[in-house]
């Protein structure tokens, strides 16, 4: 008999580790194939050449669902994931899909591009020769004063506004906005892109995903998750 149960690729220490805790979260039967980044020469640090076999892009996450269709982009795969096995409507946001589309889209594309530019510079100044770091440093800094800092600044503000007096954005548990928001709100903090002090509450719901022992179920399955450069 075939077997009907999902397949998540996996890739350490990247986005795909949010679609983990989505699983874990539904708790239902799944097949999780492990994937580690490449460690040296020109390609260090990118995803290996094996994740080609299941999809073109090579890129994480994949989901390969029951009946063998291969989903990428992690918005798509925690659409799909939500609508295909939470039966009982516990992580669809209280009903109000136009408002969980919304928060997820602004946190894959606006912010999502803010912290990607400010990831390529940080690896940028890392990977440049010692005598031109320091101008590229400058560089960087005032991109983030003038630029990526205030855009950051204001998207958070209005991610905090979102979630008010609420323990998740979906309510009393969380839904696929709070699964999407994870991952840059989770490299904003590990990279100081923002001043959480700022975003107390944001902090403080950041700290109660990290408690759910869903999440913790997530890490300790995984391989690997640190955003340090």
């Amino acid at each position: 008999m075939a077997d009907l149960k999902p397949t998540l690729h996996h890739l350490d220490n990247s986005q795909s580790q949010r679609i983990l805790w989505l699983l874990e979260e539904l708790e239902i039967p799944y097949n999780l194939a492990l994937h580690k980044r490449q460690e040296t020469g020109p390609k260090a640090r990118r995803a290996p050449e094996e994740l080609k076999n299941t999809h073109f892009l090579g890129k994480a996450p994949q989901l390969e669902t029951g009946n063998g269709r291969v989903i990428v982009e992690s918005l798509v795969i925690a659409r799909y994931l939500i609508q295909t096995y939470d039966r009982e409507g516990k992580f669809k946001c209280g009903g109000d899909w136009m408002r969980d589309e919304e928060l997820s889209n602004l946190a894959s594309t606006t912010i999502g591009s803010l912290t990607m530019l400010e990831l390529v510079f940080s690896l940028l100044v890392q990977a440049s020769p010692w005598f031109i770091r320091p101008l590229l440093s400058t560089v960087h800094a005032k991109m983030h004063s003038a630029f990526t800092g205030p855009d950051l600044d204001l998207n958070f503000t209005y991610l905090e506004q979102q979630l008010g007096d609420r323990d998740y954005f979906g309510g009393d548990y969380p839904s696929q906005a709070d699964f999407i928001i994870s991952w840059p709100m989770d490299q904003c903090m590990e990279r100081d892109l923002i001043d959480v002090k700022k975003h107390t509450s944001l902090g403080e719901w950041h700290e109660r995903i990290h408690e759910r022992p869903a999440w913790k179920r997530s890490i300790e399955k995984g391989n690997g998750y640190s955003l340090e450069l």
